[in-house]
């Protein structure tokens, strides 16, 4: 592929995006590219937000979320002949993508003329590094926004502790047997459908009942286990939080949102813009910024090849109801409360 001349045809971006899934195919190379984004793949498997005329296209648009409000149904004696009550009101909450983060690289032609490896290669490489970067960006914001919103569990015996936002439990309890309570936090909290999401806190007991349930005759524990969805990311959950914390989450209360304008290739002055889908995050696409300026200190005009990966997206809480501090969301701390 020859980018002398600076134009990425079709088939020069078709043949970059080809080397780029080789690459990912290749089991060796494919592990300086793999993102750890556990947390952020288990949200996006349990959305079930819908948001409308928002994700690709050329312009800006908000959105808005609609829920019934039935706060003030309640119980009454009983009048003949009468029928009414209070309304029912529609609450409307609109929304708009405000996070944009980038990330960029740039390439010499000239390293072209006696570089081992092609430039679809080189440039496959650096849009898969680049796209790691976002990847991870937002698995860490996802960390940051259910620690703000995270809420309260009404939970207040058994063998956590509530102490404001947080659950504590001692370590001691952290095994198969805790199934039950987070069985009956989940129904007395009114979660539908709830999941986990967890850093080391059970990791290596979830581990273990896997591998060890074929030797012991043993199922109680993977079948302990199994009652709930749990996945697990070891690398942003514990490394942000001070403390082991492990996620409850009510299924459908997080949405995550990324908006892409370029769908194909776009030229915009000494521009051109076009997407690539991110390898790590499902259904999430990055829009490719291009240009390219001419080496004045080359003998032979080598050109310099800039590309920015740029996302736009934000995390959002579905409606919480009737109560404030029900979001969803309940953290759970191995250790003790603090004095």
């Amino acid at each position: 592929m020859s980018i002398a001349a600076g134009v990425f045809n079709e088939t020069a971006l078709v043949n970059i995006q080809v080397k780029m899934e080789q690459i990912w195919a290749d089991a060796i190379q494919k592990q300086d590219y793999v993102a750890n984004v556990d947390a952020v793949t288990a949200i996006k498997s349990n959305d079930t937000a819908r948001f409308a005329n928002l994700l690709t296209g050329p312009k800006d648009r908000t959105v808005e979320i609609g829920w019934i409000n039935a706060c003030e149904i309640e119980a009454s004696e009983c009048e003949i002949c009468v029928i009414d009550g209070e309304e029912l009101s529609t609450n409307i909450k609109t929304v708009e993508l405000e996070t944009c983060k980038e990330a960029s690289f740039k390439v010499e032609d000239g390293i072209f003329n006696t570089n081992l490896f092609d430039a679809e290669e080189i440039l496959a490489k650096g849009f898969l590094a680049a796209g790691k970067v976002l990847d991870e960006f937002w698995a860490a914001t996802l960390v940051a926004f259910m620690n703000t919103n995270k809420g309260v569990n009404i939970v207040t015996d058994g063998k956590g502790s509530v102490s404001g936002s947080d659950t504590y439990v001692l370590p001691a309890f952290w095994d198969a047997g805790l199934m039950a309570y987070f069985a009956r936090v989940s129904k007395r909290n009114q979660f539908v459908n709830p999941f986990m999401v967890s850093g080391n806190n059970l990791f290596e007991q979830v581990w273990n009942a896997n591998y060890e349930r074929g030797q012991s005759g043993d199922q109680s524990k993977i079948l302990k286990f199994g009652s709930m969805p749990i996945y697990f990311d070891l690398f942003n959950i514990d490394s942000i939080n001070e403390d082991l914390v492990t996620y409850l989450i009510h299924k459908g209360s997080l949405a995550f949102v990324t908006k892409n304008y370029y769908d194909t290739r776009k030229e915009y002055m000494d521009e051109h813009r076009w997407s690539i889908p991110s390898m790590n995050i499902p259904g999430v696409r990055y829009d490719v910024h291009y240009k390219n300026t001419c080496d004045a200190e080359g003998a032979y005009d080598f050109m310099t090849h800039q590309f920015k990966l740029k996302t736009l997206g934000d995390f959002f809480l579905n409606p919480t109801g009737c109560t404030a501090t029900k979001t969803g969301i309940l953290t759970f701390v191995c250790g003790e409360v603090p004095e």
